[in-house]
């Protein structure tokens, strides 16, 4: 089985941290953009997915009327007969009722809200067009429309952030009793805002406000199997599993990414280019790369290392004295042929992986 991925590449506002390839929507644009996408799609016609994930950018910006065309194809397009989890993401900003009873009448199973933090100071800093209260009825609207799986997603380390704010956050997320949550730290990235102006993080308060929330969700039955990801009841996002177990997935739109029949590749990232390569019949790719063992097994460790459940004994054939060090230092374990990090190396995990691959 296989993951489907979909970018939707519009927003109301770039965010001052974001890197993603985004502009800011247009509707006009956006009905040549989902046609370009269903055309796409047809290049997978009747391929059995898994999971489906629309993801951006800003998907709950698309009007109604785009979201029913885009997801309405996408199931007629592809075999969903065994589809175990659909996910939209959604800004508190743009989740008005009209979409989210249309999501829930088309079965997306599970949403992800970009909160961010529940300080509205700080949203207004990052360039958030949403405050506290916005979140707080957009979630309320989802639970009253049936919704039971949510993610929210969190940021820290973000500029005048304290350590107390953090904790305040969390300790006011909880309350939700979210299915899901993802933490990200603020990453300084070239060509946004935050990067022309020089702003800086500091990378000892991010790593203290990450173990503060790996006490606070083990206090709260959120199981950390992922590195940025908790989840209540096993709620795992299946989705983002595909790409952590490096199974294949495909993905559409402009600067989507695809693992599929061992070759990874990626689509142009310029919008319009996107859309006049696919409605003109042309393939929008712009790198492919076969995918030999040796990368593979170098990418399964990569990849599964963020995984609580880890990667099999038999991809660290020749790193046994790398292995024999970290479980001497605590970094790691292994259970059931499995090696995984511990959770107090999950925060050093760059540095561990690098040594293992």
């Amino acid at each position: 089985m296989t993951g489907l991925y979909i970018h939707i590449p519009f927003c109301k506002r770039k965010c001052f941290y974001c890197d993603f390839v985004s502009v800011q929507y247009d509707a006009a644009l956006a009905d040549k953009y989902i046609s370009a996408l269903i055309k796409e799609a047809l290049s997978y016609k009747k391929i059995a997915i898994s999971t489906v994930y629309i993801g951006g950018g800003t998907p709950s910006v698309l009007s109604c009327e785009q979201l029913k065309k885009l997801i309405e194809n996408i199931k007629n397009i592809f075999d969903v007969s065994k589809l175990q989890e659909f996910t939209v993401e959604l800004n508190p900003e743009s989740a008005e009722n009209n979409k989210l009873h249309l999501l829930y009448n088309e079965n997306v199973s599970r949403l992800s809200f970009g909160l961010q933090t529940a300080n509205d100071k700080l949203l207004e800093n990052i360039g958030r067009l949403h405050n506290f209260d916005k979140f707080k009825q957009a979630y309320g609207s989802a639970l009253k429309k049936g919704f039971t799986d949510i993610n929210i997603d969190l940021m820290y380390g973000i500029q005048d952030q304290t350590l107390t704010d953090w904790e305040k956050t969390l300790d006011t997320v909880l309350n939700f009793n979210s299915s899901h949550i993802s933490l990200y730290p603020l990453t300084i990235e070239k060509g946004t805002k935050f990067y022309l102006q020089k702003t800086e993080t500091n990378p000892e308060l991010q790593r203290a406000m990450y173990e503060t929330a790996c006490i606070k969700f083990k206090n709260n039955n959120l199981s950390h199997y992922e590195i940025s990801n908790w989840a209540r009841d096993q709620k795992y996002s299946k989705h983002n599993k595909t790409y952590w177990q490096n199974n294949e997935y495909v993905g559409l739109g402009a600067a989507a990414a695809s693992y599929y029949k061992r070759y990874r590749f990626k689509n142009n990232i310029n919008i319009n280019e996107y859309i006049n390569s696919i409605l003109g019949g042309k393939d929008a790719c712009i790198e492919k790369e076969y995918i030999n063992d040796a990368v593979y097994n170098t990418e399964t460790i990569m990849l599964g290392l963020r995984l609580s459940e880890g990667v099999h004994i038999k991809y660290f054939n020749d790193k046994k004295h790398i292995i024999d060090k970290y479980l001497k230092e605590g970094f790691l374990h292994i259970k059931n042929d499995r090696v995984s990090l511990t959770e107090e190396a999950f925060f050093l995990s760059n540095s561990i992986i690098s040594d293992l691959i």
